[in-house]
């Protein structure tokens, strides 16, 4: 068997079809499969190395350096805004707060401006676990029906988009599109006022608290 037809171009194309395929089938069912994302993905391009679809150069050059550091570095930023309990403390004033106010569209607009406030400087889903129960507690003192404010929290936490800390997906945008953060913050203002309208307004009117 001629070498080169092993090694050449064609095997080269069908392998890189192949594991991509591979790799696509193994991140659409990775629940089943139960391996971690990151796994996946890690494999996928060891096999591309592996299989002589990229030399080890072109591999470690389509590395994205300053987007890898970014990312790093917003996690460990949102990581230890986490671990020094701004969340607790915050959902406490929240909670505080909510008591006092007798409107509900007033009460949906606090739980859901806080949290998405506090999400832009701490991963979001960090930020959801720690107010969702806040949110229950805070409607049972009420004597309110807490399922409309817990769709406000997960919206707010969701809709996280105006800095780097909020949620991996940001750090990259702004470097696969050169985006400093003040030019995505000017972006993001009146989407994220609109959102706020509109979840509130909505949310506060399908699901009443009273």
């Amino acid at each position: 068997m001629n070498p080169e037809r092993i090694t050449g171009p064609p095997f080269k194309e069908r392998a890189g079809y192949i594991i991509f395929i591979l790799t696509t089938l193994a991140l659409i069912f990775q629940v089943q499969l139960g391996i971690a994302t990151w796994v996946i993905c890690l494999s996928g391009a060891l096999a591309m190395v592996l299989f002589g679809v990229l030399s080890e150069q072109e591999a470690i050059g389509a590395i994205n350096w300053p987007m890898a550091f970014l990312f790093v570095g917003a996690l460990a930023m949102g990581g230890a805004l986490a671990q020094t309990g701004a969340g607790e403390v915050v959902g406490g004033i929240l909670a505080d707060m909510a008591n006092r106010l007798s409107n509900p569209y007033l009460i949906g607009f606090v739980f859901f401006i806080v949290p998405f406030v506090l999400t832009q400087i701490m991963m979001n889903r960090t930020v959801m676990i720690i107010f969702i129960p806040i949110a229950i507690l805070a409607c049972k003192s009420m004597g309110a029906n807490p399922v409309g404010i817990i769709i406000l929290v997960q919206s707010a936490c969701l809709s996280s988009f105006m800095t780097p800390m909020a949620t991996p997906a940001i750090p990259m945008c702004m470097a696969a599109g050169g985006y400093d953060l003040k030019s995505l913050i000017r972006q993001s203002l009146i989407p994220a006022a609109l959102l706020c309208v509109v979840s509130v307004f909505w949310i506060m009117t399908v699901f009443p608290m009273f």
